[in-house]
């Protein structure tokens, strides 16, 4: 590769390094005789394709991005008198003024991949430019270091920045900004100490439970909310976050994230599989088992029947609560948690990832979403057989060894990751070409969130990949209503859509527009 491609693939892959970092990840790669001055040359000589920070300050080391296209990019936005680069796209700009326009009050939600960190950073540095402080929420210790580093890039010289969670324990006593994780800012203490405040709250759709709404402190007059998927399936959204944070003040979907150049084009693959008689016999009791369950415990009154979170929740809750309805309770948990393991675990879906290996080989970077960490090492071990680079992700994993297969992934040692939910919020995963859905899910919210993993915008004008794995004839088939909404939101502006056979599937993605297949 020439050098030109080589620094394009790392800041693709690192987007806001400086060329001493750039240097590192080259040679990382095979690239030993790579210089910071050679990686300098090639970033200073294309400024159609790479943007440095707008603001350097002396002794501040310059950071670098790929350059947005000219048709979703503004210049970068002042803040207190200075630059906070990089350019923001034009929908970060109009959320910023539409939550300005609420007076600081509002939730911005926009698909997973199209950059709602950057709207977060900047209202925390107009609220520093303004005297105040800020305090912002995430829900995972990964989120909680990924923040603070985004930050500390960002905001100006000196601004403090602290952390409560995973061992640390700041306030607004001491620091400009806190970032806190949920669990562990329910007994901090994050009052503001000047004038003003603001409290941002990542994937905020989480701070609607009964556990974490306390953290949602009523000491921030400005408030800003961000998801990608605001509306719960127990309306806790509209119970209890509405009131605190306003509604939602904009709104950024599929259409026009395509349209305005933030999100990759993409093609969509629906792979039906069968589960054997027996496994069908299962699923179907497992089903009855369920049926009546539910309607012992409706009967009692004891449970809401819908919304379906709602009803989840108050099973959960007889479940735990020693009463008469705890054996229905646990019963239906425990049936749908044994569909779900057998809908996501069947070797069916195993056989399709086999099958599917071609459309794996065309990719640069796939990712295998699982229901389970068994499945996850099963789907590794099935590829890595067939001679791909291919590594399970999960909880199970120490941080330091999920953090070096995170890395190798995003330097190219690794070319799969096969991970359950510890992907789907939370770790900062390298932009990927192909997602392979195996697990079972019916939920909107992990659908966009697994695949905004491949969406994010590819240097070089590629496509992306989506295939969903499911079970013909059960709560998974698109045919019996599974993914509806998910489906209805992605078809209109998807450059394919198809069902297929697996050896089918994106048989010839990313090579351009395909024909559109209904």
């Amino acid at each position: 590769m020439s050098d030109l491609a080589d620094v394009l693939a790392a800041v693709t892959a690192g987007p806001g390094r400086t060329a001493d970092e750039l240097r590192d990840a080259l040679r990382a790669r095979g690239r030993v005789s790579m210089t910071t001055a050679d990686v300098a040359r090639v970033l200073e000589s294309n400024p159609r394709r790479f943007h440095r920070r707008a603001d350097a300050d002396p002794g501040r080391p310059v950071r670098w991005w790929l350059a947005a296209e000219p048709a979703a990019a503004v210049p970068p936005v002042p803040v207190g008198g200075r630059d906070l680069g990089p350019a923001l796209y034009r929908w970060q700009v109009e959320a910023l003024g539409a939550w300005r326009a609420r007076r600081g009050r509002g939730v911005v939600e926009a698909v997973t991949g199209t950059g709602k960190t950057m709207v977060g950073v900047v209202a925390v540095g107009e609220e520093l430019a303004r005297g105040g402080q800020a305090a912002v929420l995430v829900p995972t210790r990964d989120l909680l270091h990924q923040w603070r580093s985004v930050l500390a890039g960002l905001l100006p010289p000196g601004a403090r920045i602290g952390l409560v969670g995973d061992g640390h324990r700041d306030d607004l006593g001491h620091c400009d900004v806190v970032v806190a994780v949920a669990n562990s800012a329910r007994t901090a203490d994050l009052r503001p100490r000047r004038p003003g405040g603001l409290l941002v709250a990542d994937e905020c759709h989480r701070y609607g439970s009964d556990e974490n709404r306390h953290v949602l402190r009523d000491e921030f007059p400005r408030r800003l909310g961000l998801s990608a998927t605001y509306a719960r399936s127990d309306d806790a959204h509209l119970d209890r976050l509405d009131p605190y944070f306003g509604g939602t003040c904009f709104r950024m979907g599929y259409r026009q994230a395509i349209t305005e150049g933030v999100l990759a084009p993409f093609h969509v693959a629906l792979v039906g599989v069968r589960f054997s008689d027996d496994e069908y016999a299962e699923y179907d009791d497992l089903g009855v088992e369920m049926a009546r369950n539910r309607s012992q415990l409706l009967r009692s009154g004891a449970v809401r029947s819908e919304p379906i979170g709602a009803f989840l929740v108050d099973v959960a809750r007889c479940a735990r609560g020693g009463s008469a309805l705890s054996a229905a309770a646990m019963g239906y948990l425990s049936a749908m948690a044994e569909r779900r393991r057998l809908l996501a675990e069947t070797p069916a879906k195993l056989d399709a990832l086999a099958a599917m290996s071609g459309t794996v080989a065309h990719a640069k970077r796939t990712i295998v979403f699982t229901q389970s960490i068994v499945g996850a090492e099963q789907a590794a071990q099935l590829l890595a057989d067939r001679g791909f680079a291919a590594e399970a992700l999960h909880s199970g994993l120490d941080r330091a060894r999920r953090r070096d297969r995170l890395a190798r992934f995003l330097e190219g040692g690794l070319t799969v990751l096969c991970a359950p939910t510890v992907l789907d919020e939370g770790v900062d995963v390298p932009a990927a070409d192909l997602a392979v859905i195996l697990a079972a899910s019916r939920s909107r919210r992990q659908m966009v969130q697994r695949m905004g993993r491949v969406l994010r915008r590819k240097p070089d004008g590629r496509h992306a990949g989506f295939v969903v794995v499911y079970v013909a004839g059960t709560n998974e088939d698109p045919a019996s209503g599974a993914h509806e909404g998910f489906l209805d939101e992605v078809a209109p502006v998807a450059r394919s859509m198809q069902t297929c056979p697996p050896e089918a599937a994106l048989h010839t993605p990313w090579s351009g527009a395909a024909t559109v297949v209904r």
